[in-house]
């Protein structure tokens, strides 16, 4: 199963990732950063969605081995249900994290991003909130053509309750550090018991 925790900049993944390689899930779970293939000078839309790709196919071949991955990056839950391969996946959930304007632009500061691109991160994150609560929200801010054959059609029809968009939002905003690994590690937990009772 691939488990993708994802959400715009400056909403924890990348705290959160650093919790959860700590928690013991058995050998059977690897929690990974969608940046570490490392990401090229002028990245576009084509290398987003090969490695999109790439980490789906990780997440088949560990699903061969009877093993689950908990992918961590800044993915709309859109680009992942299109990647080519993804209907190869033994089951797929998703959770997005937001949090408010003025809680995304304090994080960012604290982080050191440049003042002047605070906004597009903000355009971007109330975006991601709203795509995740609806996919169909704008769609054309990631549905753009590249060289990699993705697979819009699988969700552009759906509505936000549909079994075939599996994504939850949870509200990081006034939670801790601490409490956001707690949640993200208790989703992770229900996931994989979900899918194992559906299976």
């Amino acid at each position: 199963m691939l488990l993708s925790v994802t959400g715009a900049s400056g909403t924890g993944k990348s705290t959160a990732l650093d919790a959860l390689r700590r928690v013991d899930f058995g050998r059977r779970v690897t929690c990974v950063e969608f940046d570490s293939i490392g990401v090229p000078e002028g990245a576009d839309a084509s290398w987003r969605h090969g490695a999109v790709e790439h980490w789906v196919r990780f997440a088949i071949d560990a699903q061969a081995r009877g093993e689950h991955v908990v992918l961590f990056g800044q993915i709309p839950p859109g680009e992942l249900l299109a990647a080519p391969s993804a209907e190869r996946l033994d089951g797929l959930a998703i959770c997005v994290l937001h949090c408010s304007p003025d809680e995304q632009k304090e994080r960012l500061l604290h982080r050191g991003e440049p003042a002047d691109s605070i906004v597009h991160h903000l355009q971007f994150g109330e975006w991601f909130r709203r795509h995740a609560a609806d996919p169909t929200y704008v769609p054309e801010i990631i549905r753009v053509d590249s060289a990699v054959p993705m697979e819009w059609s699988r969700w552009d029809q759906l509505s936000a309750d549909d079994p075939g968009w599996p994504v939850s939002l949870i509200d990081v905003g006034p939670l801790s550090r601490a409490a956001i690994a707690e949640h993200i590690e208790s989703w992770v937990r229900e996931s994989l018991a979900k899918s194992r009772r559906a299976r």
